[in-house]
């Protein structure tokens, strides 16, 4: 699969977007990197830091690619040009209460994307990131979603900074863990060492019981993690039994509803971008949209500042050279278990490596903490 970023031009401001800012004019691909990439591979996917549909040259640009195509739009702007020549068209849109669609999306519009569902047809796809703001909005969304016989894909945030973190509903951490240590005392870390010095206590002994339960299956024990965090736990476990409820709902209607993970995995982790490229405006290539761009992300209760990973460039390459730059990477991604799963870790909390995209097994760049690669976050493919 390839994916091109066709035009960084936006005409939202998105709170949870990792530029968060309204880009009237900005960059267009050139044609002659479409052209060098349109025979590549047999699936494509139009989306980027900017609004496809604002590039005036989208209508050749759908034309010139062979394959299956797949564009993700924020709706504002009419599809009528493309809807012909793709196979998919996703429109991103987190609630049906206006008020709360423009507290997320500032500038979106539901009238123009209600007309514009209505031209897509059954190539629709309802595009949602999931926060505490929309949360409540979900059942609307997909009886909406229904009503026009698109399907929906719900993706948690990302969090670009710590206000749209404060927001999320899922626990990074491994959901078998959680199971095991269940509800806990906010003091009982505390008590734990006070009869630790004692070397007997009920509380020491839960814990070695929690312990040797979470090692016997193959888990570590990031155990404060969870104490503090024992609200999104909660709210993790119930966001599970909700989507359930809706899956049933977007039966009843006949379309599909794809569901993201509320828990992370260390055991069962998958790439969603394996044996993919991202082609940023400009022509340079990234393994991913994740490791694309230089940006801030809140993660595990801390930030971090991804650095770009590029791998070449098609204003100056040939797709066999920049595959061949790529492909030692691509061999550790085939096996998420090459690369560690910081929740779980104790010791996460103030770790130098996760100041950045590095990690202890030394990889560089490291997909330790990506969320896609856990189901928390879901690409719109």
């Amino acid at each position: 699969m390839i994916q091109i970023e066709v035009t960084t031009s936006c005409n939202l401001s998105c709170e949870y977007c990792f530029r968060n800012d309204v880009v009237r004019e900005g960059r267009n691909v050139d044609l002659e990197v479409v052209e060098k990439v349109s025979n590549c591979d047999d699936e494509f996917v139009l989306y980027g830091f900017g609004e496809p549909l604002m590039n005036k040259e989208i209508p050749k640009i759908v034309k010139m690619l062979d394959g299956k195509i797949t564009l993700s739009t924020n709706g504002l702007m009419d599809v009528g040009s493309v809807v012909e020549f793709v196979d998919r068209i996703g429109i991103s849109i987190d609630s049906v209460d206006e008020r709360v669609l423009n507290s997320t999306r500032k500038g979106a519009d539901l009238q123009k994307i209600n007309e514009n569902l209505k031209k897509i047809g059954d190539k629709g796809l309802l595009e949602v990131v999931i926060t505490r703001d929309n949360f409540d909005n979900l059942k609307s969304l997909v009886e909406f979603a229904g009503e026009h016989g698109a399907d929906v894909s719900l993706s948690n945030a990302v969090a670009p900074n710590w206000e749209i973190y404060e927001k999320v509903i899922y626990f990074e951490g491994s959901r078998r863990v959680a199971e095991i240590v269940g509800d806990l005392r906010k003091d009982f870390i505390v008590r734990v060492i006070q009869e630790c010095a004692k070397g007997s206590g009920e509380n020491f002994k839960r814990y070695k019981d929690i312990l040797k339960e979470v090692n016997a299956e193959g888990y570590q024990l990031n155990l404060s993690s969870l104490i503090d965090f024992i609200d999104r736990v909660k709210f993790a476990f119930k966001a599970e039994k909700i989507l359930e409820q809706l899956s049933d709902v977007a039966k009843d209607y006949g379309i599909e509803l794809f569901k993201p993970a509320f828990f992370g995995d260390s055991k069962n982790r998958v790439c969603p971008y394996k044996n993919s490229l991202f082609v940023k405006v400009d022509g340079s290539v990234s393994s991913c949209m994740e490791l694309a761009s230089k940006h801030t992300e809140v993660v595990n209760n801390h930030e971090k500042t991804i650095e770009p990973y590029i791998t070449g460039s098609f204003k100056t390459q040939e797709y066999d050279e920049i595959i061949s730059n790529l492909r030692e990477f691509e061999k550790l991604r085939e096996d998420m278990n090459n690369f560690p799963w910081c929740a779980d870790c104790p010791h996460v909390s103030g770790c130098w490596y996760t100041m950045k995209n590095e990690d202890c097994y030394t990889n560089y760049p490291s997909c330790s903490e990506c969320l896609y690669s856990s189901d928390i976050a879901k690409c719109f493919l």
